[in-house]
């Protein structure tokens, strides 16, 4: 009851602005979109994986991982 939830009323009005450059370095001239956190996600959950089942010998080495390349990766291990 004491903070006040902004509205459209409190809020500034925002300006939007699109400059585009292409980009020399690859045939489309695209670049990436700046979400740099997201990148190493995949890995992260790779590795944690691949952690979790160490006691097996399984290593992983590509992503994306779903419940059957886990049983795939296991029985290779295990064959």
């Amino acid at each position: 009851m004491d903070y006040l939830m902004p509205t459209a009323r409190e809020v500034p009005t925002a300006k939007v602005a699109h400059v585009e450059v292409v980009c020399p370095l690859n045939p489309l001239g695209v670049k990436g979109v700046g979400e740099g956190g997201t990148i190493p996600s995949a890995a992260a959950f790779a590795a944690a994986v691949e952690d979790a089942l160490a006691p097996f010998g399984v290593t992983v080495t590509e992503v994306p991982l779903s419940p059957e390349k886990v049983r795939k990766l296991l029985r290779r291990e295990a064959g």
